[in-house]
C-alpha cells in the first residue's frame, strides 16, 4: 500500500472512532502542516499527553476534517501548497454552525508584520518555526484553558438563555392569568354593584344619597336603601373586615340575609340580631362585619337606629349648628351569639343632616399620625349648606388633598340623609 493510501486508511480509522459522540474529556487537536515530520512529531507528543490528535497534510484536507470532527484546537502551518494558512483561516472563520476553534499558527517568518497579519486574520496565537516542543506544548495547554473557559461561558450563557426563556414564558403565563383574573374581578365588581340598592332615595322631604369607593375592583362595604311602607324607610350600612374577595363574599351574603331580616322585622335592634345569628359561622374564621341599621319615619323625622360595632354616624343640627355623634352599644356581627343591640331614637328636623360612613374614611391617614375622621365634625358643619351631591363631592376632594400622594388603604362608603327646609 503506497503512502497516500495508507494515510487515507489511517484517517478513516480515526474518523470512525471520532464519529461517536464524545464525553468531552479530552481536547481534539487538528495538525495542519505539509511537513510530515512535524505532523508525526506533534501527533506522537500530543497523543502521549492525552489529547485526541488528527493530522492533515494540506489546508483543504484540514477544512474537510474541521467539518467532520469539529476540533477544539488547530495547529496551522502558514506556508503550504494549494491553500496556505491564511486561506484556511479565512474559510474557517467564515464557517457557520462551527464552534470556535483555537488556532495556533506556525511560520518560518517571524516578522512583526507577518504576526499582525495572522492575528488580524483570526489566529489566536502565533509560534515561529523552528519551535521548541516544550513551548508549543505550553501554548497548547494555554489554548486548552481558553477553550474550557469558553465552553463554560457558552454553557452558562445557554443556561442563562434557557432561564430567561423560562422566565419569559412564566411571565407570559402570569400575564395571561392576571388578565383573566382582572376580567373575573371586573365581572365580580359588576355583580356586586348590581346587588346594591340604587344609590339615591327620595322620601318626602328627605333626600338620601350614598357613595361607594372600593379600594380594589371589589370591596367589603355594603349599603341598602329601601322604603318599608307606611312612611318608613330602611337605611343600612355595613363593612366587612378587610377588603377584596373575602370581604366581598361576606357583603354578598349580607344582601341575602338582610332581605330575610327586613321581611321579618322593622326594629333595627331586631334586624341586627337576626343578621348576627346568620353570620355566626364567621366567629371561628376571624371574619366579622360592622353595621348601622336605621329606620326613618319620613313623615315625622324620627330615626330609630342601632349599631353593631360600627363607627358612630354624625348628625348635624341646623338649629344650633351642633354635630352629635350617634353612639349605641352592640358587638360586631358574627362575633358573639348575643350581640346586645339596643335601639336609639333621634329626631331629624328641617335642615338637619345625618352622615354615616365606614371606617375606610374615618381612619384614612397619610402618615399614621393624623386621621381624616377627626376632621369630619368640622367638615359637616362647614358644608351644611350644600346639597347631598355637592356635599359628598366636597368630602371626596378634601380627602384627596388630605391624603396627598397616599391612597386610601380600605374601602369607604359615604351615606348622607338630608331633610330639606
Amino acid at each position: 500500500m503506497h503512502n497516500g493510501a495508507m494515510y487515507q486508511a489511517g484517517i478513516q480509522a480515526i474518523l470512525c472512532i471520532h464519529s461517536f459522540p464524545r464525553k468531552r474529556e479530552a481536547m481534539r487537536i487538528l495538525i495542519v502542516d505539509d511537513e510530515r515530520s512535524i505532523r508525526d512529531l506533534l501527533v506522537e507528543k500530543l497523543s502521549s499527553l492525552g489529547y485526541e490528535v488528527l493530522p492533515a497534510p494540506d489546508g483543504l484536507e484540514g477544512l474537510r476534517l474541521v467539518e467532520q470532527v469539529r476540533p477544539d484546537i488547530m495547529i496551522l502551518d502558514v506556508n503550504m501548497p494549494v491553500l496556505d494558512g491564511y486561506g484556511v483561516l479565512s474559510r474557517l472563520r467564515a464557517m457557520e454552525n462551527v464552534p470556535h476553534t483555537y488556532v495556533i499558527m506556525l511560520t518560518a517568518r517571524a516578522e512583526l508584520a507577518e504576526v499582525e497579519r495572522g492575528l488580524e486574520a483570526g489566529a489566536d496565537d502565533y509560534l515561529p518555526k523552528p519551535f521548541e516542543l516544550r513551548e508549543l506544548v505550553a501554548r497548547v495547554h494555554a489554548a486548552e484553558r481558553v477553550q474550557k473557559l469558553q465552553e463554560e461561558l457558552l454553557l452558562k450563557n445557554r443556561q442563562l438563555n434557557e432561564a430567561i426563556q423560562a422566565l419569559q414564558a412564566s411571565l407570559r403565563q402570569q400575564a395571561l392569568l392576571n388578565r383573566k383574573m382582572m376580567q373575573e374581578l371586573e365581572m365580580a365588581a359588576r355583580l356586586q354593584t348590581s346587588m346594591l340598592s340604587p344609590a339615591r332615595m327620595d322620601q318626602g322631604p328627605f333626600q338620601i344619597l350614598t357613595r361607594y369607593r372600593p379600594v380594589a375592583n371589589i370591596g367589603g362595604d355594603f349599603y341598602d336603601l329601601r322604603p318599608l311602607g307606611g312612611n318608613l324607610a330602611s337605611i343600612f350600612l355595613a363593612d366587612a373586615v378587610g377588603h377584596g374577595v373575602s370581604a366581598a363574599l361576606l357583603a354578598a351574603m349580607l344582601k341575602i340575609a338582610l332581605e330575610d331580616a327586613l321581611s321579618a322585622e322593622t326594629r333595627p335592634s331586631k334586624i341586627l340580631s337576626l343578621l348576627n345569628h346568620a353570620f355566626q359561622f364567621c366567629a371561628d374564621r376571624g371574619k366579622y362585619l360592622t353595621a348601622f341599621s336605621g329606620v326613618l319615619n319620613c313623615e315625622t323625622g324620627l330615626l330609630v337606629y342601632a349599631l353593631a360595632g360600627h363607627v358612630p354616624p354624625l348628625l348635624y343640627k341646623r338649629s344650633n349648628r351642633d354635630v352629635k355623634k350617634l353612639e349605641s352599644t352592640g358587638f360586631c356581627l358574627g362575633v358573639f351569639g348575643e350581640g346586645g343591640y339596643v335601639d336609639q331614637e333621634i329626631q331629624i328636623s328641617s335642615g338637619d343632616r345625618l352622615f354615616a360612613f365606614t371606617d375606610g374614611i374615618s381612619e384614612a391617614s397619610p402618615d399614621d399620625l393624623s386621621v381624616f375622621g377627626a376632621m369630619l365634625p368640622v367638615l359637616l358643619r362647614e358644608n351644611a349648606h350644600l346639597e347631598n351631591e355637592e356635599f359628598l363631592n366636597s368630602l371626596d376632594a378634601i380627602l384627596g388633598k388630605f391624603l396627598g400622594n397616599a391612597s386610601p388603604t380600605d374601602d369607604y362608603t359615604l351615606l348622607t340623609v338630608h331633610r330639606l327646609n
